[in-house]
């Protein structure tokens, strides 16, 4: 069994690569599979977890795909004791792309605004509800956001695993080399069809008063003021209640 696993971060435009991707139907269809409500199903055990998003990312020709956040690698550790991605490199044939974004504070001010909203994608309802601005919550972002590349960066290398890496922003006017790599991993041939997407790009002039307003408040000096009172500990367990929109601990690190 041939799979691809995507190793980025929320909001790093791996939603609509991955859709162009999926659109060829020969790709797997990548999306955050160890999610259990995305899943579908709550497996009571690592090989039948395995199995369900070996089940819903694949396609007919035997590929599959995941999307992987580092706080999926700990979930899978702290409930099956076992590394996912480690095991799926075990057992089948992998290939491994590195999705970043390079522009990290605007890519924390779409995840404090996705956050608020409850709007993750373009698709989804929430248009009605407008964030409002939020210099400790973009800030919590922006430091978990860089741990976070920081930890596949390590993970990587740590591991010695061979991946093709890519900023969203390279993309942007080509995506097609990222399609590219997905198909060249998964031993399938290049589709020469249209690749499409319902998804359009979220980043509006809200966006960017957000990050002129952030940019003069960071220079203020008082950066460390606008935080909460507490500040979590940035742990690898925090990191990952971070990104699953739970509270952070504050207590001892």
């Amino acid at each position: 069994m041939k799979g691809v696993a995507i190793l980025t971060e929320a909001r790093s435009g791996s939603e609509w690569l991955g859709s162009l991707a999926n659109s060829t139907g020969t790709l797997g269809h990548s999306a955050e599979w160890l999610d259990t409500d995305t899943l579908g199903r709550k497996p009571k055990s690592f090989d039948e977890l395995l199995s369900a998003v070996i089940h819903r990312g694949g396609t007919a020709n035997g590929r599959f795909a995941v999307k992987l956040f580092p706080r999926h690698l700990h979930w899978s550790q702290a409930k099956y004791g076992a590394d996912f991605l480690a095991e799926c490199v075990r057992r089948h044939d992998m290939g491994l792309v590195l999705l970043e974004r390079r522009d990290r504070l605007r890519q924390a001010i779409s995840y404090c605004r996705a956050k608020t909203s409850g709007r993750w994608r373009s698709t989804m309802d929430g248009a009605d509800l407008v964030p409002q601005y939020d210099f400790a919550g973009i800030c919590q972002a922006y430091f978990l956001i860089e741990q976070s590349y920081a930890f596949w960066e390590a993970y990587l290398r740590l591991a010695d695993l061979p991946y093709d890496h890519f900023f969203y922003e390279d993309l942007l006017d080509d995506p097609h080399p990222y399609v590219a790599s997905v198909a060249r991993q998964l031993s399938v041939e290049m589709p020469s069809c249209e690749l499409e997407t319902n998804l359009r790009l979220q980043r509006d002039s809200r966006t960017e008063e957000w990050a002129e307003r952030f940019q003069s408040d960071a220079r203020s000096g008082d950066l460390l003021a606008h935080l909460p009172k507490k500040v979590a500990p940035r742990n690898i367990s925090n990191l990952a209640r971070f990104l699953l929109k739970k509270q952070m601990r504050v207590g001892q690190a």
